[in-house]
């Protein structure tokens, strides 16, 4: 049996191969303590630590560097002592899901960002991430922070600062207080991205998300050396909830793309070929 794994910013996306459940859950954040990610896959998966019969674990995740993926992996072969186990990055997952075995520039915007040119087999970074503090544009991280930003600095119109207060049920001063008081601040950001897609008749909305999508576009994807040649996707909750933009974008020079809102809906496709 193989159990393929695709672990996001804020979302667990899992499938057994062969069949035609998709299951979601709440992430595995790969930088908490080993207890509590034990706790997690223990929550999630523990229908398989039961069952003796050997498992084919494929873990796709972000955040992985070196430390985290050794992480990772010694958990999974401890939780699942007869199993197999590979470890992979989400960037992965999303060049699989994309182009199965072909070449072309993944992009994900989900609750970060990344981007990466992939020649069938791996991907190579075409720019450094930077992560939330210094990077993540196009993200839904970036969203909330710019709407957030924007509404501080009265920049927004009448209605939508009052149906947007009406909705959070905070001030100006209780909103600012329990951004900084968030354990997990880069999710809590992240969160108001949805606002943006409710008001994105509001002038000052419309630019922010264009914007966004954007300097993401610019800054990334299209620094690579004749990317006007290559195929371009885009995976994650705020590609496909903005496809929208990036279809303006897109379009206004020439490029085709294609969008997937979950990539293990075609990772199970790439593990079938």
């Amino acid at each position: 049996m193989k159990l393929i794994i695709e672990n996001g910013g804020s979302k667990l996306d899992w499938i057994v191969a062969g069949e035609n459940k998709i299951n979601t859950s709440i992430g595995i954040n790969i930088f908490d303590s080993k207890d509590s990610i034990i706790k997690s896959i223990k929550d999630n998966f523990s229908m398989f630590q039961t069952n003796n019969n050997p498992i084919e674990i494929e873990f796709y995740t972000t955040g992985i560097t070196k430390f985290t993926k050794e992480k990772m992996f010694s958990i999974f072969t401890n939780s699942f002592p007869n199993s197999s186990v590979n470890i992979y990055s989400d960037m992965l997952a999303a060049s699989r899901a994309l182009f199965n075995d072909s070449n072309g520039i993944a992009c994900i915007l989900g609750t970060g960002s990344n981007c990466a040119y992939f020649n069938g087999h791996n991907n190579q970074p075409i720019s450094y991430s930077l992560g939330y503090l210094l990077g993540d544009e196009g993200s839904g991280y970036d969203l909330g922070k710019q709407f957030l930003i924007h509404y501080f600095q009265k920049n927004l119109s009448h209605n939508t600062v009052k149906d947007f207060e009406s909705q959070i049920q905070m001030n100006t001063n209780e909103l600012l207080t329990s951004i900084y008081n968030s354990k997990k601040p880069k999710y809590y950001i992240a969160s108001f991205a949805k606002y943006l897609k409710k008001y994105e008749d509001d002038t000052k909305v419309y630019e922010i998300i264009y914007s966004s999508m954007l300097n993401f576009l610019e800054n990334h994807p299209f620094k690579y050396p004749g990317f006007q040649s290559k195929k371009i996707g885009f995976v994650g909750s705020v590609a496909f909830n903005f496809r929208n933009y990036i279809d303006i974008i897109m379009k206004d020079r020439n490029l085709e793309y294609l969008v997937l809102k979950k990539p293990i809906i075609k990772l199970i496709d790439y593990y079938s070929s």
